[in-house]
Order: C-alpha cells, then sequence, then structure tokens
C-alpha cells in the first residue's frame, strides 16, 4: 500500500474551517482521488456539513458528480478512551475485560489528555488501508491549540515504549503486590506503600499495556507517518477578521516551532462571486423603491466585504510573501451540506496539491 496524501487544515473558531475542509475533500473525491475526511473537532460539525451521521467508522458519502469517492470518520470524543483501548488491544479480549474493571483506567477514560486526537488518527490509518484512501483531509478542533496533536505520537511512545512500563509490569507480576513479600525491592515497595490501595490497579494497568507495547509502536508510527512526512501539507484556514489573522500568525509560529511550514492560506468569504439575480435585477425596466434600496445595500455590502478581503489578503501577502493564497467565495447559503458543494467547484486541486 503506497502512503496516502494528507493535508491537514487549522484555524481558530468561527473561520469556517469544518466546512472548507469538507469542501476540499469533495473537491479531491471529485478530480478522481479516493479521498477521506477526518474530523478531530470535538464539536462534530463535521457530520452537519455533510449532511449524514458519522462515526468511528468510516463512510462513503455520495457524490453528485466526479470520478472516485469520498469517506467520512468523526469519531466521539467522549468514548476516545474505550475506542483506543479496543483498538489496542483487538487480539487481547481478555485485557479489554480486566481493564474495564480496574479503577485507575475507570477514572482515567474522561482525563487523559489529547486521547482523542490520538484515536481519531488511528481510526484513520485504518480507514486508509482498508479503503485503499490515496488523500486524506484532517479537520482539527477551532483552537490555537488544534496542531499541538502532532506532536503527541512522540510523547505516548516515550510513555508505553519506555522501561516505566516494563517495569510497573514486572510489580504487576507480583505474585501478591500488597503484602510486599520478599521477592519486591526496596524501590518497588516504597512505591506500592505510596500508592496505597491503588497499587495493584496501577500495576495491573501498566501489565495490560505491556501486553500491547509493540502494537502501541506500530500505529504510533503509521500515526506519525502521516502526520510529519515530509509531503504532509498544512493549510491555515482564515476569514476576514483581526482574531482570525491573529490566530494564523499564532499557528504559524506553533507549525514553525515543530520545523513545519504551511504550504497554503486558506481565505473564507474572500470575495462575492456573480449573482446573475443582481444583474437581472438592475436591467429591468420595472423597479420599485424598496428593489432599488435593496440592491445600494447589496452593494455597500459586496464593497465593504472587498475592502476586508484587501486588508486581510494584504496583510497576509505582507507577513507570508511565499506562501500561496486560495480565496473562497462568500456563499450565501445557510445549510451546510449545499455550502460545501458550492465551495468545492472553486478548488483548484492541481494547482494545491503542487504547493
Amino acid at each position: 500500500m503506497s502512503r496516502p496524501r494528507v493535508i491537514v487544515c487549522s484555524g481558530g473558531g468561527g473561520v469556517g474551517k469544518t466546512t472548507t475542509s469538507a469542501a476540499l475533500a469533495l473537491a479531491l473525491a471529485k478530480s478522481g482521488s479516493r479521498a477521506l475526511i477526518v474530523s478531530i473537532d470535538p464539536a462534530r460539525r463535521l457530520a452537519d456539513a455533510m449532511g449524514v451521521e458519522l462515526g468511528t467508522k468510516a463512510r462513503e458519502i455520495s457524490l453528485d458528480a466526479g470520478r472516485g469517492q469520498l469517506f467520512a470518520l468523526m469519531p466521539d470524543p467522549h468514548n476516545a478512551l474505550r475506542t483506543f483501548i479496543e483498538i489496542l488491544f483487538e487480539e487481547e479480549p481478555g485485557s479489554i475485560e480486566r481493564l474495564l474493571k480496574n479503577r485507575l483506567y475507570l477514572a482515567l477514560e474522561a482525563a487523559v489528555p489529547g486521547i482523542h486526537e490520538i484515536v481519531a488518527m488511528s481510526l484513520t490509518w485504518r480507514a486508509v488501508v482498508d479503503y485503499d484512501i490515496d488523500v486524506v483531509v484532517i479537520d482539527t478542533a477551532p483552537s490555537r491549540n488544534a496542531v499541538d496533536f502532532i506532536g503527541y505520537p512522540k510523547r505516548l511512545a516515550k510513555l508505553l515504549g519506555g522501561r516505566a512500563v516494563g517495569w510497573m509490569a514486572a510489580i504487576g507480576k507480583r505474585t501478591n503486590i500488597a503484602s510486599q513479600d520478599d521477592r519486591m525491592g526496596r524501590v518497588e515497595g516504597l512505591l506500592v506503600r505510596a500508592l496505597g490501595p491503588v497499587a495493584r490497579d496501577v500495576a495491573g494497568l501498566f501489565s495490560e499495556m505491556a501486553r500491547v507495547r509493540e502494537r502501541f509502536i506500530m500505529l504510533n508510527e503509521h500515526t506519525s507517518e502521516l502526520l510529519l512526512h515530509p509531503d504532509t501539507r498544512y493549510f491555515l484556514v482564515a476569514s476576514l477578521t483581526a482574531a482570525a489573522r491573529d490566530d494564523v500568525d499564532y499557528l504559524f509560529r506553533k507549525l514553525s516551532a515543530l520545523e513545519l511550514a504551511p504550504r497554503a492560506l486558506i481565505i473564507n468569504s474572500a470575495f462575492v462571486p456573480k449573482r446573475d439575480w443582481i444583474e437581472a435585477l438592475e436591467s429591468s425596466d420595472e423597479t420599485t423603491t424598496a428593489i432599488r434600496e435593496v440592491l445600494a445595500a447589496l452593494d455597500e455590502e459586496e464593497l465593504t466585504r472587498q475592502r476586508a478581503a484587501e486588508r486581510t489578503t494584504g496583510a497576509f501577502s505582507r507577513r507570508y510573501p511565499n506562501v500561496p493564497q486560495v480565496r473562497l467565495p462568500f456563499i450565501e447559503v445557510v445549510e451546510p451540506r449545499s455550502i460545501v458543494h458550492a465551495l468545492a467547484d472553486h478548488f483548484d486541486i492541481p494547482a494545491l496539491l503542487a504547493q
């Protein structure tokens, strides 16, 4: 299986990032790709944008036209750790049963930071293999911290791939951990006394994790391959607001700290597309005062939007002269799926993939 092309879309809240990501994936599918759109946004907006129910298993989305296929995946953040455990222990059903009785695991289920993102990427890799995906679009959370998950695989690899797991697992194999028998070393005994009643649960959890350490390392390598490969493209999505511009600047710095560089800036509502119905009204011999007032208001709105777009695109051009800009139109419809389909027609896929 060849490595898929990967595009990661990030941006602040309210810039239309999920809709834009979905439109990009749709455009890729229409151009002939087997595309997968994955959302790790806890708000789960992707389902609205695609107009279908989505979950942990990739689902094919019907295309109105085009030569490719489109699949969508949206894990539930509330069941993230449980899903991750099911992936890790796929071949160890007995371990899953024991973990579900482990008090430490139950306490961690809703408290492990970053696990939702790790689960999403693990499920992404599975979908890539199952459906022979050749391009993946990842919709990150709408936050300045949206790109932090890029470093999670390496951090978890250090935790589960390090000596601490093996050491704690060895404690778990003691025949009577609570009694601190002679076979337990001084440091081990001190640890058990410090942990108190939960010592058995801690050791049991690490014992189970040691069983799947190799599988975890494999999943970690696949995830890192998707996110950190030199060919992975990071696109930043913005709108015509000062807050959105600030978010882009911040995300540029975050990516630079990870030694990654954005390949393109996608700017939403950067222009107003041609409106045939307005031209028809303006050229009509029959009109009213109300129609003239509406047309004047629309002209003023278009001019205001044009000025905002010039400020935003100009600022980005000055700050990031080597980063191409993809300018998308203002879409008047409000139904999310209609917006996705309207935006998809404005992506120049060959040019975008050449960035």
